[in-house]
């Protein structure tokens, strides 16, 4: 791979990555290259087999290098919006090349059905969540509706009861108010 070719690519490598974390060194990634180019395995697998990167750590930089090329795919269906407007033969001059941008396209447009997914899923939990505060609303107004608001014995009986939620870990029930005469 050409460093012009390498320049082009808008996320980092995966081997980068794990350097970025300390878990190789850069002439451990080197040398995993150079056994790549010779043997046609997958640089993962051969960071996994001889220089002691785990399967999770792996999956790890994999994961967060995917999101670094979703941004980019993101930003590049963007970018390919604004350049429509444009001559095509001005427009890719600078840019990213044509395969580069139809794969940054495929990445964004599955990105984009998994959030459209997401956002659904979403809805429908936000429906079901409004459908219950209207349920407890009603529930609430209807309560408040047959409570008595002037302190009559209702209030005062529910307070006696040993059993009740007011008088639960207290030293013993409610004092009654002394009646007034008025």
């Amino acid at each position: 791979m050409t460093a012009a070719h390498t320049s082009e690519i808008p996320y980092r490598r995966i081997g980068t990555i794990l350097v970025g974390w300390n878990l190789i060194t850069e002439h451990q990634l080197t040398q995993a290259l150079a056994e790549q180019e010779q043997t046609g395995r997958l640089l993962g697998e051969i960071l996994v087999t001889h220089y002691g990167v785990s399967r999770v750590d792996l999956a790890d930089a994999l994961a967060e290098q995917w999101q670094e090329a979703n941004r980019a795919a993101t930003a590049a269906i963007e970018r390919n919006a604004a350049l429509t407007a444009v001559d095509d033969a001005e427009s890719v001059d600078g840019q990213l090349a044509e395969a580069d941008l139809r794969v940054l396209l495929d990445e964004a447009e599955a990105a984009r059905a998994e959030l459209t997914i997401r956002t659904e899923e979403l809805s429908e939990r936000l429906a079901t969540l409004e459908t219950l505060v209207v349920g407890v609303t009603e529930a609430l107004e209807e309560i408040r509706s047959t409570t008595p608001t002037n302190g009559g014995s209702h209030r005062g009986a529910g307070a006696q009861r040993s059993g009740s939620r007011r008088s639960r870990g207290r030293a013993g029930p409610r004092p009654q108010r002394p009646a007034t005469s008025s």
